[in-house]
C-alpha cells in the first residue's frame, strides 16, 4: 500500500512540473454564472421599483434560483442602451424607447410589461392656459436628454404644429430634474406624469398634458433585456419574472408598507420615505392595466397592446414598415 502511494503521489508531481513547466496555468474552475442576473433600474430608487427590493428581501429571487444585482439607472434611453451594450443582463426601462432601439439594431427584447399605458406628458402649474402642444409655444420645459420623453418629444410637439425651435428645451441630468422643476424654473417639465404631480403637489401643485392622447399611444415602462441573456440565460429570466410577479401580486394584495420598507432598509443613503415611497406608487396605479392585461400578472404582455405600440411608431416614421410586431419581445419568459 505504502508503495503504491508513493508512486501515485510521484506521478501528480512529476504531471504538475510538467504542466507548470509548460507554461499553463492552473485557475479554479470558474463559477456558472448562467443564473445570475445585473438588473438595471432607471432611475435611483423610487416607489415603482419597490417590487423588486421586495422580492429581494422575501428571498424570492432566491427561491427561483436567481441571484439577482440590483443598480441604479439615469433614465430609460440610457438603461437600454446600457443593456444593449451588455453592462447589464435586463433593464427596467421603456418598453417604447427600447423599440427604437431595437429598430436600429440594438440587441434588446422586451420580456414583460409592467405600465401598459403611456404615463409620460409635460406636467406645469396648476391654472397654466395648457391644454395641448400648441400651447406650448415659446414656452421653457425640462427635460432630460437620456430619459424616457427624449425620443417622442419632436413627435408631440409636431402634434400641435410646433417644432424644437418654437420652444426652449432646458435640458438636465435626471438627478437634478425634480430640484429645477420644483425650484420654479421652467414653465413646465417633460416626464412620467404620476410621479411629478406627486411629488410636486405640495411645493408646486400641477397639472398635465398627456402624449398618449397626443398621438403616442404606447407601452411604457417593462423588463427589456440583452439578447445574449436571453440566449444564455433563459431559467434566470424565467425565474426572474416568476418571483417578480410574486411580489407584485404581494404588493397589490396589500402588502406595498412591506414593500417600500424593504427599499428603504436596501437603500438607505437613497433617502426615500415611507410617505413618498407609498404616495408615487399609488399615483402609477391607473397605469397598471390596458384592457388587454387585466387579471393577467404583472409582467403578462398582450400581443394587442404590442401591436398597437408598434402601429403607432410606424405612423410616427420611428420604425421601420419591414419589421414585424414579434421582433420586439418575447414572451417565453413572463407569467401567465
Amino acid at each position: 500500500m505504502r508503495r503504491t502511494s508513493t508512486i501515485t503521489t510521484g506521478t501528480t508531481g512529476a504531471a504538475l512540473a510538467l504542466i507548470l513547466a509548460a507554461g499553463i496555468a492552473l485557475a479554479p474552475a470558474k463559477a456558472d454564472d448562467s443564473m445570475s442576473l445585473t438588473l438595471m433600474k432607471d432611475w435611483s430608487p423610487h416607489g415603482m421599483h419597490a417590487p423588486f427590493y421586495l422580492a429581494q428581501a422575501k428571498g424570492w429571487f432566491k427561491e427561483a434560483g436567481v441571484t439577482v444585482k440590483i443598480v441604479d439607472g439615469k433614465g430609460s434611453a440610457s438603461t437600454v442602451g446600457l443593456v444593449g451594450a451588455g453592462q447589464a443582463d435586463i433593464g427596467h426601462a421603456s418598453l417604447s424607447v427600447m423599440a427604437l432601439a431595437r429598430n436600429k439594431g440594438l440587441p434588446v427584447t422586451a420580456i414583460g410589461s409592467i405600465l401598459r399605458t403611456n404615463e409620460v406628458g409635460v406636467i406645469f402649474s396648476k391654472g397654466k392656459p395648457y391644454k395641448g402642444p400648441k400651447d406650448f409655444k415659446g414656452t421653457t420645459l425640462v427635460y432630460t436628454s437620456g430619459s424616457i420623453e427624449a425620443p417622442f418629444i419632436d413627435t408631440f410637439l409636431a402634434q400641435g404644429g410646433l417644432k424644437r425651435s418654437d420652444v426652449n428645451l432646458l435640458a438636465v441630468a435626471a438627478s437634478a430634474k425634480i430640484a429645477t422643476y420644483l425650484s420654479g424654473r421652467g414653465d413646465g417639465v417633460i416626464g412620467p406624469i404620476p410621479f411629478f404631480l406627486a411629488i410636486a403637489a405640495k411645493k408646486r401643485p400641477s397639472s398635465s398634458v398627456g402624449f398618449a392622447e397626443n398621438g403616442l399611444p404606447m407601452l411604457s415602462w417593462g423588463i427589456v433585456a440583452n439578447d445574449e441573456a436571453i440566449a444564455k440565460k433563459p431559467k434566470a429570466l424565467k425565474g426572474f419574472m416568476s418571483a417578480l410577479a410574486r411580489s407584485w401580486k404581494h404588493i397589490l394584495d396589500g402588502g406595498l408598507d412591506e414593500a417600500v420598507q424593504a427599499m428603504i432598509d436596501q437603500r438607505p443613503k437613497a433617502r426615500v420615505s415611507m410617505v413618498v415611497g407609498k404616495l408615487i406608487f399609488n399615483a402609477y396605479r391607473p397605469y397598471f392595466f390596458s384592457p388587454t392585461t387585466k387579471g393577467k400578472p404583472m409582467g403578462y404582455m398582450s400581443a394587442k397592446d404590442w401591436e398597437d405600440t408598434v402601429k403607432t411608431l410606424k405612423s410616427l416614421g420611428r420604425v421601420k414598415a419591414s419589421m414585424k410586431v414579434t421582433d420586439f419581445y418575447n414572451a417565453s419568459f413572463m407569467p401567465r
